[in-house]
């Protein structure tokens, strides 16, 4: 096995996961969120976390990864597409840091079925932020797709 098969292994099957993970956060869970008291919230919130927060930045970090190998070791078109995505995927994994991170902390800090001070705004904010990642999460993901698709 090449470097470039095996940075486009780690690319599709990292970034497939992560792509579709960050898809259901948004599709499923942001709609109950919006609906839920800030009590009820705090609760759930925390608690996926707990399970999702882990999974999800090592399945885009995998990916990030595995597209700078394949990057490294092909040219082309499918060299391009893929520092697109590690592009794409660099600025979820920075931004995440720099906005989500304290959000998810300060849930994560307090006991369960405690809220933080301003909880509703953050619910806000992590949303619409989470709905910008994922939208550069599936942009991502289709550029390592064409990356590795033959042209016809």
């Amino acid at each position: 096995m090449t470097l470039a098969q095996l940075g486009s292994w780690l690319m599709l099957a990292s970034g497939g996961p992560f792509a579709g993970g960050i898809l259901v956060v948004a599709v499923e869970r942001t709609n109950l969120w919006r609906r839920m008291p800030v009590e009820q919230y705090a609760v759930d919130f925390r608690r996926s976390l707990a399970r999702v927060d882990p999974m999800l930045p090592i399945l885009g970090a995998l990916s990030c990864a595995g597209a700078l190998l394949f990057a490294l070791n092909t040219g082309g078109r499918p060299a391009a597409l893929t520092w697109v995505a590690v592009a794409l995927l660099a600025v979820i994994i920075v931004s995440s840091l720099i906005v989500a991170e304290p959000i998810n902390a300060r849930f994560r800090r307090l006991p369960e079925g405690s809220a933080p001070e301003g909880a509703e705004r953050l619910r806000i904010v992590w949303r619409r932020f989470h709905y910008g990642r994922t939208l550069l999460g599936i942009a991502a993901f289709a550029c390592i797709v064409g990356a590795v698709s033959p042209v016809r």
